[in-house]
């Protein structure tokens, strides 16, 4: 399959705005200046002066990236910084996978109420956490793990993996969730 600079945008922007929609971040809900009581359950208050968003995008280094064998995609729509969203998006050397780490002001419940679960055991250090996809056209995997920051996330894809293996994609999601998150996931639960 020849991958264009069109179908790769293309790609890139079907990851982005599932996530988007989803998130419900900022302007998209049109909660502008705190949040209603029914948001609570949904939402981190962005307007509470002790709540920073974790940004898991800026904690990623260039030569962690190397070791690894990934690229970062700053193309337009790749990297967003947005109130109560952080978005970066990377890909392998030869562009069959494509990942997304996103740092969102949404809990968990907003992800299990708008998204598609995926029945896909996560590894218990990352609890509270789900796996799941954004909607029936996401043909990836997501991971996120809640913590007092937002939710972070990790988001898969393979052109080298046929739709119907959405397990392995869930698996590779949670590799690369333990590669570029880590032992962050801690620091973004302590501080």
């Amino acid at each position: 399959m020849v991958r264009t600079p069109t179908k790769v945008m293309n790609t890139v922007l079907l990851l982005l705005l599932p996530l988007l929609t989803i998130t419900g971040c900022a302007k998209f809900l049109g909660v502008e200046e705190g949040l209603a009581s029914g948001d609570e359950p949904y939402l981190f208050d962005r307007w509470d002066p002790d709540f920073h968003l974790a940004e898991p995008c800026h904690d990623i280094s260039d030569t962690r990236l190397r070791e690894l064998g990934l690229r970062r995609i700053e193309n337009e729509g790749t990297v967003v910084e947005k109130d109560g969203l952080s978005f970066c998006t990377f890909a392998t050397e030869d562009s069959n996978e494509w990942i997304d780490v996103s740092g969102v002001a949404v809990k968990l419940a907003q992800f299990r109420r708008n998204g598609i679960l995926v029945d896909y055991q996560l590894n218990e250090s990352k609890a509270p956490s789900l796996a799941f996809r954004q909607d029936e056209y996401d043909d990836g995997c997501r991971v996120a793990a809640e913590t007092p920051r937002g939710s972070v996330q990790v988001g898969f894809n393979s052109f080298a993996l046929e739709d119907e293996q959405l397990i392995e994609k869930c698996q590779k999601a949670e590799e690369y969730f333990d590669l570029l998150i880590g032992e962050k996931l801690y620091d973004y639960r302590t501080n």
